[in-house]
């Protein structure tokens, strides 16, 4: 697990207005995380409840729903919860659609090599 910060751009899924945030990359975080203010700026509608376990134990049940993300030309869709004022949390699942992966060692995120991507698919079926 790796915590940093990074800026990303959020928006809309359809419309695709975005607004720059600085967000925590956290690889323990599964789902992204942030104000549901934010979301509802962007008009973003949640279409779901879940429930999740906590870092402490504790459980606490949250609207979901999917925001579209933009960082160094990158760009896709991910699920996303409507969290409190104050959390910005990019988890892995949001870096997974945008194929990046979190350096933690160096504070940064970079694109997945596709040739690597490729050669792990292709030596599977052989």
């Amino acid at each position: 697990m790796g915590l940093f910060r990074t800026k990303i751009e959020v928006g809309h899924p359809i419309y695709r207005r975005f607004e720059e945030i600085e967000a925590v990359v956290d690889t323990g975080a599964f789902c992204s995380m942030f104000p549901a203010s934010l979301f509802h700026q962007l008009g973003i509608t949640s279409d779901s409840e879940r429930e999740f376990t906590l870092a402490d134990g504790r459980k606490q049940k949250y609207p979901m729903g999917e925001a579209r993300f933009r960082w160094e030309g990158l760009e896709r869709t991910s699920s996303i919860i409507f969290g409190p004022e104050g959390v910005y949390l990019l988890g892995a699942l949001t870096l997974q659609s945008l194929n990046l992966i979190a350096d933690t060692t160096h504070h940064r995120l970079i694109p997945t090599p596709e040739l690597l991507l490729v050669g792990v698919w292709e030596s599977s079926f052989r």
